[in-house]
């Protein structure tokens, strides 16, 4: 597979656009049409899955405004969100109903890996290579998006990752990098709005999507090809429930590859 990788990624110019089809849960294509004409509003940039991870909290102030222009920003094909509630204003008068410590280490790993001594929310991070706050809606969130996809583009190998029901395949053609981490993350699929009934956001709806339950390291790698099994077939996941897979330089470095389960 990495000599077949490598034949594709020499290249010289790949397709630019992809004509995007929304698929329903068991993947069919929604409002198939036969009739259709492809107009340019159905062609998409193709870029390989990121994540874009979203630190927040129902304490926070500046949450509330920047949210809706974040989960806009990141309604797209090539992107997926994902969201941690963090502690850091549960002492303000509202604990966070989807608050997690590990959630705050998480966030601070990447504080800490970038050499800075303050945290903020709302704070979007961009497969672990790029972030901001988000608080400029849409057009900050693409700018963002687009200077990880600047570093992406000029890494010197390559690596795919593909995740069936029971396995995750890595193959790549760098035969040795530093450890990296295979990361399961568990998360509830869809929108969550909940009132705050407290402190400095009282009375406000502050809609989640795609709550972060979990994140589970089910392996490691460091170069070459691997298969790694699931710790349990997606078969098995409760109704409401999604899954993604991260390869991450260790904690708080860069996300090398994204796929769903």
């Amino acid at each position: 597979m990495a000599s077949i990788l490598r034949k594709l990624f020499r290249r010289k110019k790949q397709p630019p656009l992809v004509c995007a089809i929304s698929l329903d849960d068991d993947g069919h294509p929604i409002g198939d049409d036969p009739n259709h004409k492809h107009t340019a509003a159905c062609f998409i940039e193709f870029e390989p899955l990121a994540v874009v991870e979203l630190f927040q909290s129902q304490g926070c102030q500046s949450c509330p405004p920047a949210i809706p222009g974040i989960q806009d920003g990141t309604s797209h094909p090539n992107l997926i969100l994902l969201t941690y509630d963090v502690t850091l204003f549960d002492h303000s008068g509202w604990k966070d109903t989807f608050g997690q410590p590990a959630w705050d280490q998480r966030q601070r790993a990447y504080t800490k890996k970038w050499g800075r001594n303050s945290l903020f929310t709302p704070q979007i991070v961009v497969n672990g290579a790029s972030d901001g706050s988000g608080a400029g809606g849409k057009s900050e969130v693409q700018e963002i998006v687009a200077r990880f996809r600047t570093m992406q583009r000029a890494m010197d190998w390559h690596i795919y990752l593909d995740v069936n029901d029971t396995d995750v395949r890595i193959d790549s053609d760098s035969e040795l990098l530093e450890t990296h981490d295979i990361l399961l993350v568990l998360y509830n699929s869809g929108d969550e709005v909940v009132k705050i009934g407290k402190g400095p956001n009282k009375g406000k709806k502050v809609n989640h999507r795609n709550v972060v339950t979990n994140v589970i390291r089910i392996g490691q790698w460091s170069g070459g090809d691997l298969t790694a099994p699931l710790p349990s077939p997606k078969s098995s996941m409760e109704p409401g429930q999604d899954a993604v897979i991260l390869i991450q330089e260790g904690a708080g470095g860069q996300i090398v590859a994204v796929a769903k389960v």
